[in-house]
């Protein structure tokens, strides 16, 4: 489920659940006639009530008929009690979209601050893996460097052997060929000396 879908039905849920309780109050008020506390005190402020003026003794009439009177009475009340129904209603449902928009608001910001740490983590772990990358690759050059140093060093003193040994070797030659050739020499006077 992804983090989308969460969000719409955890909306639905809220929804709902307003809707449900929004329902709930209405049949309440209209089922049983509940009497409004006047010292309730919420984050709802009281809905402002029509108060109508006093009856004067200008607007008391002579010869109406009593029954009517009562009628007209009733029918305020009635009028009344229909706004403040009406009044209450209108407070709950705001109250409940604001609580659904808070609920929206933070689950919202829950998923971006998810996405956004992902995203750094994912971030990071790139970094780290390309300064791993970078080490390794450091780490190799300096010991190809390293073997190719070695390789030459020992090379170059095989051939400085190899080199030595040929010039001892051709020295060592150069004086038995002087010697044989002194040695004839002698040789040579020698006969050369005796009658």
């Amino acid at each position: 489920m992804t983090q989308q879908s969460r969000i719409f039905a955890h909306r639905k849920a809220w929804l709902g659940a307003g809707i449900a309780a929004a329902a709930a109050v209405v049949v309440a008020q209209l089922a049983f006639d509940f009497p409004v506390a006047k010292d309730v005190v919420g984050t709802v402020a009281p809905a402002e009530r029509y108060r109508a003026a006093p009856n004067g003794s200008e607007d008391v009439k002579l010869g109406v008929p009593a029954g009517s009177t009562a009628n007209s009475t009733a029918t305020n009340e009635a009028s009344r009690a229909i706004a403040e129904k009406s009044a209450d209603l209108a407070a709950q449902k705001k109250v409940d979209l604001t609580a659904e928009k808070r609920a929206e608001l933070t689950a919202q910001q829950r998923a971006e601050l998810a996405a956004e740490k992902k995203a750094d983590l994912t971030a990071q772990q790139r970094v780290d893996l390309s300064a791993q990358k970078k080490a390794d690759l450091t780490a190799q050059k300096t010991a190809d460097l390293t073997a190719q140093k070695t390789a030459d060093l020992t090379a170059q003193k095989a051939a400085d052997r190899t080199a030595q040994k040929a010039a001892e070797m051709t020295m060592q030659r150069s004086e038995a060929a002087r010697a044989e050739s002194q040695r004839s020499m002698e040789m040579s006077t020698n006969r050369s000396a005796q009658p």
